[in-house]
């Protein structure tokens, strides 16, 4: 008989009853000699918590059931036990107890209990996801206990490495956790599809986005149902432009699991960069009907709606995402988009400094903050913004434009040109910096040079009035200069 799986339990001391019951349901498999179970409540009056937990009973762990909630994910000992587990290789599962924000936390990495992450709150009959939780917790101690005759000591090993992997993706550490999942897929033919999927994670968010798909399409091949595999293969394509064929995993993954709120969201996205704002909205409300706390589902509505023009509603779900995560940058950066959108300039200022102070190097929300000092008239306030943004993003081709606006404003039309000429250098296609140097060329009197730049903005937006305008005004200038001499 192979020895009892040794289970700590992650949980806030406001869900001791939840703790509670999930100890009195496991003892089934505690009697059978499958488990024993260790909870801070065991520790000897006397003793030293931290020492009970962290050197003593965690450490000696097989399994860790996190008890996921509002509360257990602002818990900073929770989430100090969950990435000891990580760093040491022990297997974790969420059981997910109420409708929270885990979602956007890395519990989302790993299979949760209840089945397919439902709330035991949101069962008709809690009984019947606590023995769902049970059914889950016996299958993985199945696993972990019966490895491949083939394999022996590789199968734990795997496991161990492969947790490994996980807490180093989480940590960033990508190249680390490459070879990590590699010598996975190497020791554990069993646990090839998630290591391939996982080491798809890694290379992508390492910027090698052909190999992330390779991975995925490994994963895929070893199993055909496996939704998070074609949710990030999708995400994928996403960042390669091919965004039908990103639309195209979404789909299958939903069609493989109805109720996966993630691949909705993304979906969404999708439909967003198409310009097809109607199917992304109704993407992100099907994410937010399956997971209601799901602040990144919000925001992206809000995003949707504005491009939909529909701003009201966008402040709306900018607010819902702030209100679930508070410290949730983007959203406060929509929100002062679409405050701008309806000229309440200090409502967006206000929200856009509060992103900039949650990320200092938020080049785009200085670059917006600048705009919206613009629009107030406060040209010297928008360059200094304009120009915080260029330090922390050179290449960021708007910045430079909007502050050869200003600078055109002031009259300094020499640094104004400077600032269009770089713009158009990081993006050759930005036609408006076309317009907006020709511009200055003409205020400066050198017509042929304007009327240059207004044609390269012409041929680049054949529709562009504003271009088209002024290098009209231009040849109108050159023709009554022509007549007067």
């Amino acid at each position: 008989m192979s020895k009892p799986v040794k289970i700590f339990i992650t949980y806030a001391h406001k869900d001791s009853a939840a703790k509670d019951e999930l100890r009195t349901c496991l003892k089934g498999l505690k009697r059978e000699g499958l488990i024993d179970i260790w909870h801070d409540n065991e520790i000897t009056p006397g003793n030293k918590w931290r020492d009970e937990i962290f050197s003593t009973h965690l450490p000696d762990s097989d399994l860790l059931l996190y008890l996921t909630s509002r509360y257990s994910l602002a818990s900073e000992t929770c989430n100090k036990e969950l990435a000891t587990a990580l760093k040491d290789g022990i297997r974790v599962i969420p059981v997910i107890l109420e409708p929270c924000d885990w979602l956007n936390y890395e519990l989302s990495d790993f299979q949760a209990l209840p089945d397919k992450g439902k709330p035991i709150i949101k069962w008709d009959h809690e009984s019947e996801a606590w023995q769902n939780v049970v059914d889950g917790i016996r299958k993985a101690i199945s696993h972990m206990q019966s490895p491949a005759p083939e394999q022996g000591q590789n199968v734990r090993l795997a496991e161990r490495i492969f947790e490994r992997g996980n807490f180093l993706a989480m940590l960033g550490q990508f190249n680390i956790a490459i070879e990590a999942y590699s010598d996975v897929i190497a020791l554990d033919p069993r646990a090839a599809a998630a290591a391939y999927t996982n080491r798809g994670f890694a290379y992508f968010r390492n910027g090698d986005v052909d190999k992330a798909i390779g991975d995925y399409a490994e994963a895929l091949k070893l199993d055909r149902a496996l939704t998070v595999a074609y949710n990030n293969r999708g995400l994928a394509y996403i960042a390669k432009g091919e965004i039908d064929t990103a639309i195209a995993d979404f789909t299958t993954g939903i069609k493989l699991d109805p109720d996966f709120a993630i691949v909705y969201s993304n979906r969404g996205g999708a439909h967003r960069e198409k310009g097809a704002f109607d199917d992304a909205i109704a993407d992100f409300t099907k994410a937010i009907e399956l997971s209601p706390n799901y602040a990144k589902a919000y925001s992206n509505r809000g995003a949707a709606y504005r491009d939909n023009g529909e701003v009201d509603t966008a402040i709306a779900d900018f607010t819902k995402a702030i209100e679930l995560d508070p410290a949730f940058t983007v959203a406060y950066y929509g929100r002062g988009s679409a405050y701008d959108d309806k000229y309440k300039f200090e409502k967006a200022i206000a929200d856009y400094n509060k992103a900039i102070e949650l990320n200092p190097d938020y080049a785009e929300a200085y670059s917006d903050l600048g705009v919206a000092y613009w629009k107030k008239g406060e040209v010297d306030t928008a360059i200094a913004n304009y120009t915080k943004a260029i330090e922390r993003n050179p290449n960021y081709a708007a910045a430079y434009n909007n502050r050869g606006v200003a600078y055109a404003a002031k009259g300094a039309f020499d640094t104004a040109i400077a600032d269009f000429t770089t713009a158009i250098e990081r993006n050759p296609g930005y036609f408006e910096a076309y317009n907006g140097r020709g511009t200055v060329y003409m205020l400066k009197g050198e017509i042929d040079t304007a009327i240059n730049d207004f044609y390269e903005a012409i041929a680049l937006n054949p529709n562009y009035v504003l271009a088209s305008n002024n290098r009209d005004l231009a040849l109108r200038e050159l023709q009554e200069r022509a007549q007067q001499r």
